[in-house]
């Protein structure tokens, strides 16, 4: 199972978007609405207009404009194709190795297909049309107003638990998968507290997919609601509140009809508790959100009452769908 595994995420990595479809340099047809001009580029001269080859790279590019009457300086910013900012969105979920390929190799830079050097434009500094979006969203605050209420979908990715089950050491694993649902209302214009119940477990698997496991092993999920206070600034929410939780540990053994001298029987270990939730989120656009949430637990209260510390861990993407603004 571990050698089909392996060589899944083998193949998928070779599959690296930008590293593959992508050429070592790039064209780019250039214009202008200046007549009978030319341009600079490193150290060669171009007559307008003129389809150009260029070395891909994340330096921007500088482009000299000349004419009988002017000569002026442009700067084309380099940004990353829409192949690596789309086609690897797909990698970085599922296989992220391949997603680190792409990051480290030149080809997925790119100044877009065309330039048009407008002698009348006030700016010298020119964007491809993949960076517009981003370069605005990354400055946008999206303001909030009292009275809002949005319904929440997320999905705890990555999660990494620490338990303590009863009769057992601690155990500690980290692990994929989960999802949970919610509501947020905003009492003040920045301020707002939610309302979620969630259900994260520590799969092995980053992609879905059906295995078979053979032998002894270990699950660990969590079921919580949780309950917080939250602070909006700007592109960042921070929050803190009371949780209730349903931890288990889970011990396997799909290989006990031949029992060994290592082998355990099956065994089921959960608790009810209490503690404490802390969150941080950046905001990545108009709904969707990514953070971290890290909740101990600290009180015991079902099979037994004693203090003992657990937690959870966990990487959130969070879609916020507005029911009233």
């Amino acid at each position: 199972m571990q050698a089909r595994y392996l060589l899944i995420v083998f193949v998928l990595t070779l599959t690296s978007c930008a590293t593959v479809l992508n050429k070592r340099n790039c064209k780019l047809m250039v214009s202008s609405n200046v007549e009978n001009s030319k341009i600079q580029v490193f150290d060669s001269t171009y007559n307008l207009p003129a389809n150009i080859s260029i070395r891909r790279s994340k330096k921007d590019l500088d482009i000299k404009l000349i004419s009988d009457t002017l000569t002026k300086n442009y700067i084309v910013k380099s940004s990353t194709t829409p192949r690596f900012v789309y086609g690897n969105l797909i990698w970085c979920y599922m296989c992220p190795a391949a997603y680190l390929i792409d990051l480290t190799n030149h080809k997925r830079f790119y100044y877009g297909k065309s330039v048009y050097l407008d002698s009348n434009d006030t700016s010298r500094v020119i964007r491809p049309p993949v960076s517009k979006p981003r370069n605005n969203n990354h400055s946008k605050a999206y303001p909030t107003r009292k009275g809002r209420i949005n319904l929440l979908l997320s999905f705890p990715y990555v999660n990494s638990f620490y338990l303590q089950p009863q009769n057992e050491r601690s155990k500690s694993n980290t692990g994929f998968w989960g999802i949970s649902a919610g509501a947020e209302y905003y009492y003040k214009d920045y301020k707002y507290i939610n309302l979620t119940a969630s259900a994260v477990s520590d799969f092995f698997m980053p992609i879905p997919g059906a295995v078979d496991i053979y032998g002894e092993y270990e699950l660990m999920s969590s079921t919580y609601l949780s309950l917080s206070d939250n602070y909006k600034f700007k592109r960042f929410t921070i929050g803190y509140g009371l949780n209730y939780s349903r931890n288990t540990w889970n011990l396997t053994n799909s290989g006990y009809d031949e029992p060994t001298l290592s082998s355990r029987d099956p065994i089921k270990r959960t608790n009810e508790s209490l503690g404490l939730t802390f969150n941080v989120y950046r905001q990545l656009g108009e709904y969707l959100f990514v953070g971290l949430i890290y909740r101990p637990t600290f009180l015991i209260v079902n099979p037994t009452v004693e203090y003992k510390y657990e937690h959870l861990l966990s990487l959130d993407f969070i879609w916020k769908i507005r029911l009233k603004r």
